[in-house]
């Protein structure tokens, strides 16, 4: 168990350095792009993207999962699951590029036909990339892994910028994700060094299938629900609320996101491999939750504190109606950031059937949840009440955690009650200063000092307050490699390990 967390936290580790230094450049991306494009650019993209985001599940049918979760799985296996995912990808597209002008029609503007048949491009890569994809995740390949998730993100976030500065508008942020996909397959199956000996070994992967639908099913539906907002919001609302919705999301999330993202892709393989032990299972899930809020929920309060500085410094005035929206939506993070753990442990310890029946009252309750809000408040309502509707949901997925992975509520609970603690003395200390000090300072010099004092106050918190996180954050490093004699140094100097173990 120790080797395998470690290897696990190692992972983390690798991919936090290729994805985060990525997601730097894409968030500095971001922010020039949204003086460059208005809402309704981001609007159509949107749009276009939930229907080719949709659609991009039925790609592999959960083969790659199911060849992750399987101990053991032959070349004929995978000879058939490169098959069947290469001939779904291209059945795909051409049902995609058909369909194309109707949803163009649905939305009341064909541009967004036209960009879905581009998009559609993307499958092809998808299904080529499938399998290599799986098993550099199975043989936890991360820091290869980082560096094309790196190259990816630097590769889209240039492609969009050349297309947006010569006048495409949507137009950029489609092809840019085109060209990004193409190279991402290009250095998966680069560094996977596989490729199929033999095409058309159907019946060899009929037994990775099973599994593989169970995990699709989940994943469309989640998708569903996760992405309902984008639906009905640019239905109802048209392509500049939902322009604004997004904004506000990608704000919201972009921090915080790809952190969740991988430690999801490094978490998978290491549940596999203990499914067979749900004790070490519980362990492993309990640390990286822990790790996980240490992290995120700092971040996500400090947005939520500064939004009405950092929106209108970061992105101009025109977009400040997105600042209560984005708020709330921070909050909602504190909850969407730990709970894919859950479903994490709950597929890959092979209860896909128990993650299938959570995302299925999932898309049945945030869609009418949006729907009720949309009309209610506009995007201000969609937010509230999607915030309401993820607390109930997240507390059903904790009963059902500990029902089939005999997971411990009240432990898991207790993981982020140091985190919640410390960003709340944050928020509490940021506020308190934004009160005394906003009618003396500029915009910029109180947002600095907001983050500043911000950071220092949670630190402090966790080193003087509350040294739980500070044990979690050294038994992290320990994982990592550092040397017992480096961590006996300030701050860990004075931490009882025997105090804090639970």
């Amino acid at each position: 168990m120790a080797s395998l967390q470690s290897k696990a936290v190692k992972g983390v580790a690798a991919l936090g350095v290729g994805k985060g230094i990525g997601r730097l450049i894409s968030f500095a991306n971001t922010i020039i792009l949204a003086r460059i494009l208005s809402p309704d650019d981001y609007g159509l993209m949107a749009m276009a993207m939930v229907v080719c985001g949709f659609i991009t599940f039925f790609n592999e049918i959960g083969l790659g999962s199911a060849i992750i979760q399987r101990e053991e799985v032959s070349d004929k296996q995978l000879n058939g699951a490169f098959s069947i995912a290469l001939l779904a990808s291209f059945v795909l597209y051409g049902i995609t590029y058909l369909l194309a002008p109707s949803i163009g029609g649905f939305y009341n503007n064909p541009q967004i036909g036209d960009m879905l048949r581009w998009l559609a491009v993307s499958f092809v890569f998808g299904g080529l990339a499938t399998i290599s994809s799986a098993l550099i995740s199975k043989n936890m390949q991360f820091k290869a892994l980082a560096g094309v998730e790196f190259l990816t993100i630097v590769v889209q976030a240039l492609s969009t910028l050349a297309f947006a500065v010569t006048g495409y508008k949507a137009w950029s942020l489609v092809f840019g994700y085109v060209i990004s996909q193409l190279v991402r397959m290009i250095f998966i199956i680069f560094v996977a060094r596989w490729k199929p000996t033999k095409l058309g070994e159907f019946k060899e992967a009929l037994s990775l299938i099973k599994f593989g639908l169970t995990v699709t099913y989940s994943r469309l539906t989640w998708y569903c629900y996760s992405n309902a907002a984008t639906f009905i919001v640019g239905k109802v609302s048209g392509e500049k609320q939902l322009g604004l919705y997004s904004m506000a999301g990608t704000l919201a999330t972009l921090p915080t996101t790809h952190i969740t993202s991988l430690v999801g892709q490094v978490t998978s393989s290491a549940f596999a491999k203990l499914q067979n032990n749900l004790v070490e299972l519980n362990k492993l899930l309990n640390g990286f939750t822990a790790g996980l809020s240490l992290i995120n929920f700092p971040v996500l309060a400090g947005m939520a504190i500064t939004a009405p500085e950092l929106v209108p410094i970061l992105l101009g005035p025109q977009w400040l109606a997105i600042v209560l929206p984005m708020q709330i939506m921070c909050v909602t993070g504190f909850i969407r950031t730990v709970s894919p753990l859950l479903t994490q442990a709950l597929t890959f310890a092979g209860k896909a059937h128990v993650t299938a029946q959570y995302t299925t009252i999932c898309a049945f309750v945030i869609p009418s949840t949006v729907l009720v809000g949309v009309y209610w408040r506009g995007i201000e309502g969609v937010a509230i009440l999607s915030l309401l509707a993820y607390s109930i949901l997240t507390f059903i997925l904790l009963l059902l955690c500990k029902k089939h992975i005999k997971m411990k509520v009240k432990t898991y609970l207790l993981q982020l009650i140091t985190p919640i603690l410390a960003s709340l003395a944050m928020v509490f200390a940021v506020f308190l200063s934004k009160m005394l000090l906003i009618d003396y300072l500029n915009i910029i010099p109180l947002f600095i000092l907001e983050v500043t004092l911000g950071i220092f106050t949670y630190l402090l918190w966790l080193i003087y307050v509350q040294k739980k996180g500070l044990y979690q954050l050294k038994q992290v490093l320990q994982h990592l490699g550092l040397s017992q004699q480096k961590l006996t140094r300030w701050p860990f100097n004075n931490l009882n390990n025997n105090h804090y173990k639970t």
